[in-house]
């Protein structure tokens, strides 16, 4: 009878209190807390997607490491502006997301017509590449030649200004924005753009991928292409994909980021030990998001795509703080970043608390 009196009572008190081990393990620093027991981590199918993302629709690391402190873990892709935004933008939006640089720029900038706030900040690094080229008409023979010149930019790209600017510099020219004679004409959508270069309208265009540089080849036979950045910067590769996180999250439940910045890390281990399998990761991603939509672009795109693409890209965690830096200057010259400080853009001591913790190499503040 005792016995049963006693277990009764225990039954009552975990009814009573719960399991409690989300709540004791990450409450706020304002005391609060967290009043929810899974995390959502969005990322987006393209043809490179994060590395970090793939490797977890097979090995789950993130669903691992978060449930040993109580967390489920909810893991999203989508793709294109009129989806990401506005999914970032919403009250169910994502805690994290593995975000191309573009998008995030632009984003934070709040100047995009499909949405944009401040409530990201950079944590980490995912995906380092240089697949941004400029693509000039046949009678541009040099860079020089682009003195007085118009380049067409599509989707408010500026990281692509950015870094046009450090390849015009190679070369004594800057962009209008910069104070240079380089005019720079912004467009919607990367169609729109590869149209306007074969009317004639640009005397270049800066493209992203083989796909879109091809289209823009095609447009005007003769083109000539090249990287944007100068080979020797940033060891001829930039940051492509970041890990951005809710500023809120941050600053309320910062064990709980640190926790997710762990399994990221751990995440990028086993990207890197199991670089191979990333391109048929890639594809399946990239062909059942247009499977759900009732396309099937299969052919369109074979695995060896996706292995050509894969041959290049860095893999990390390191968010490359020089470049943020170099970046948000510009974003400040040009008066887009008036409302936010550096800090609002990257918050890299969190990673570096957790490299520490695990006895790796601290990334540059």
């Amino acid at each position: 009878m005792k016995k049963s009196l006693l277990f009764l009572m225990a039954i009552i008190i975990i009814s009573v209190t719960g399991c409690g081990e989300t709540q004791e393990t990450f409450n706020g620093q304002n005391g609060k807390s967290l009043n929810k027991d899974n995390i959502h981590i969005a990322y987006v199918a393209m043809s490179t997607s994060s590395p970090h993302g793939l490797i977890n629709e097979k090995y789950n690391i993130f669903a691992d490491e978060l449930a040993k402190s109580g967390i489920k873990v909810k893991l999203t892709t989508t793709r294109s502006l009129d989806n990401v935004y506005p999914m970032m933008d919403n009250e169910n939006s994502p805690d994290f997301v593995y975000l191309p640089h573009s998008a995030f720029t632009t984003y934070v900038t709040k100047t995009s017509k499909f949405g944009g706030s401040d409530k990201y900040a950079i944590v980490a690094g995912s995906l380092d590449l240089s697949d941004v080229e400029l693509v000039t008409r046949p009678e541009i023979k040099s860079l020089k030649d682009l003195d007085g010149k118009k380049v067409g930019i599509s989707n408010l790209r500026y990281t692509d200004e950015f870094q046009l600017n450090k390849l015009l510099a190679t070369v004594g020219l800057k962009t209008k924005s910069m104070g240079g004679t380089v005019e720079v004409i912004w467009d919607d959508i990367v169609s729109m753009t590869s149209q306007n270069y074969e009317k004639g309208l640009y005397d270049a265009v800066v493209v992203f991928n083989t796909d879109n540089r091809s289209l823009a080849l095609k447009k005007v036979p003769g083109s000539n292409y090249q990287k944007l950045f100068p080979g020797d910067l940033y060891d001829g590769l930039h940051p492509r994909i970041w890990m951005v996180a809710k500023k809120e999250l941050i600053k309320s439940y910062p064990e709980l980021v640190k926790e997710v910045l762990k399994a990221h890390i751990l995440s990028d281990d086993k990207a890197k030990a199991e670089r191979d399998e990333l391109p048929a990761l890639n594809r399946k991603v990239y062909l059942d998001y247009f499977k759900e939509k009732g396309a099937d672009l299969s052919d369109k795109h074979p695995i060896e795509k996706y292995e050509e693409r894969w041959k290049l890209p860095r893999i990390t965690y390191d968010p490359n703080v020089e470049f943020i830096t170099g970046l948000f200057e510009y974003l400040d010259k040009n008066g887009l970043a008036e409302e936010m400080s550096l800090t609002d853009f990257v918050q890299s001591t969190p990673l570096n608390e957790v490299l520490e913790d695990m006895g790796r190499l601290e990334v540059k503040e």
